[in-house]
């Protein structure tokens, strides 16, 4: 597990130091190094991850009824680093107000995915109560 995290740190490290010395002559190519470090690291670990979800959803199965929140969990979890990702990526570019936006959006899609399982553990509230 600790040689996963060295070498995507290592991945990081390098692309900063190639970076820094790229950007101050060809900026655009510095900008392209850091949208391709950023996705070979997040490959990188979304391959480092994969497993670990995969046991942890058979775990909420294994629990019955539940899994359908996992799943929503997980949902908002891949739409916040998303978010994050293109966000950040506005930001490099020098548009926070466009980061802003796409932030917004993301919570809003959290939001929007959060709102069903809410309604149902209103529901499963009310009828407990007697309601």
């Amino acid at each position: 597990m600790t040689a996963t995290l060295v070498k995507v740190l290592a991945v990081i490290l390098i692309s900063a130091v190639m970076i820094l010395y790229i950007a101050p002559q060809k900026a655009e190519i510095g900008f392209m190094l850091s949208l391709a470090a950023g996705a070979v690291v997040i490959l990188g670990l979304i391959n480092w991850i994969l497993p670990h979800i995969s046991n942890l959803e058979a775990a909420f199965k294994k629990a019955g009824g539940i899994s359908r929140y996992f799943t929503v969990s997980l949902k908002a979890l891949g739409i916040s680093y998303v978010t994050g990702f293109a966000a950040d990526t506005c930001r490099d570019f020098g548009q926070s107000a466009l980061a802003a936006k796409a932030e917004f959006a993301g919570k809003c899609a959290i939001f929007i995915l959060c709102v069903s399982p809410a309604v149902n553990v209103l529901e499963a509230a009310l009828k407990f109560a007697g309601i």
